[in-house]
């Protein structure tokens, strides 16, 4: 079998990564011939994610258009074609239905609440070229949709999709406990620019923190929504496991808005894989497997957040909510047991 999979964003993206190139090494050992192509280079990408991204030239869209035109013209040659997200940041006209025509079998999945509205979408008077509901088309007519969480499953569903419910998992084996804790009280938080403000649920507790180091992992310093003390740490694929083992503590915050429902908690799954109790806002994804004081800690008010980071400086609640949530990702949300499932779903459609 020859897969194409068309990946939204390059590797440095979560999504592609956790969706898509994690799973290639099992799938090609399984005889499955793999092809993953992106209408973005790295830096294309880094442009569309800088601080000058609202000011970013037509170039990037023509180029983005053009590679993928070719990328899908080669779609007859593969026996599925695999769509990660969407097939570019602009929902561009007609694009969908050359796939469709093209493909013999079509595979789409959506781990973001792409459906409301396209990442980068085109400005003016390029805007008559788009189809706002462009993702809500191939969710129909996909041969499959996988669902990265309960919402978008039940979204796709809505939307006449042959649905099935396919959560984002992580590598236990890479993921791993740090061998010993960290000698400081530390509270981490990891993720990438456009995210930051995503802290702003916790920023009051966390700026009366007091003594706890706060380190955040891949956040622009200058969105973080509070005044104080902060570590601030490059992300990098390279360091992102002893990023994680740093800490004591690992914080998923969200804000309660239609879009972040969308989002596959990896925050949380990175950290409880690694051991590390998380704290994160009771809304989205988190609900699907965390349980408040069972391998987790759920926190909705100023004072909430502020108590579980307090409580959460005894050793013990940490070891405990740690290796209970560690035994709810390898149950559940590991890439062993994923990828052998993928490939049964990839088989159904082929």
């Amino acid at each position: 079998m020859r897969v194409l999979f068309l990946t939204l964003y390059p590797d440095v993206a979560a999504s592609p990564r956790l969706r898509v190139t994690q799973f290639v090494p099992y799938l090609e050992s399984r005889g499955v011939r793999c092809t993953v192509a992106c209408p973005l280079t790295a830096e294309e990408l880094a442009v569309l994610s800088g601080p000058n991204r609202l000011h970013r030239p037509f170039w990037y869209h023509a180029r983005e258009t053009a590679r993928r035109m070719r990328q899908i013209l080669e779609a007859a040659r593969y026996d599925v074609v695999f769509v990660q997200k969407a097939l570019m940041t602009a929902y561009v006209r007609v694009l969908p239905d050359l796939l469709r025509a093209r493909a013999r079998r079509l595979v789409y999945d959506i781990d973001d609440a792409v459906h409301l509205a396209p990442p980068h979408p085109l400005g003016r008077p390029w805007s008559v070229f788009e189809d706002r509901a462009q993702i809500r088309k191939m969710l129909r007519m996909a041969d499959l949709v996988l669902a990265g969480n309960a919402w978008l499953a039940s979204t796709a569903l809505a939307a006449g999709g042959k649905a099935v419910l396919f959560p984002t998992v992580v590598d236990t084996d890479r993921f791993v406990p740090a061998p010993q804790p960290p000698e400081t009280y530390r509270i981490g938080w990891v993720g990438n620019p456009s995210t930051t403000i995503c802290l702003e649920p916790a920023a009051e507790a966390l700026a009366s923190i007091g003594d706890a180091d706060v380190c955040l992992v891949g956040a622009d310093p200058d969105r973080v929504p509070w005044s104080g003390l902060v570590t601030h740490r490059s992300w990098a694929l390279e360091t992102e496991v002893p990023e994680l083992q740093r800490f004591s503590v690992g914080i998923m915050p969200m804000p309660e808005q239609e879009w972040m429902r969308g989002k596959c908690a990896l925050k949380a799954l990175e950290y409880m894989a690694c051991g590390i109790p998380c704290v994160a806002s009771p809304f989205g994804a988190a609900l699907d497997f965390m349980r408040h004081d069972a391998n987790g800690l759920f926190a909705a008010t100023t004072g909430e957040w502020r108590d579980a980071l307090e409580w959460l400086r005894d050793p013990a609640l940490r070891q405990r909510l740690g290796e209970a949530g560690r035994a709810t990702v390898e149950k559940r949300y590991a890439l062993r047991d994923a990828a052998p499932r993928l490939l049964e779903l990839l088989e159904m459609v082929a």
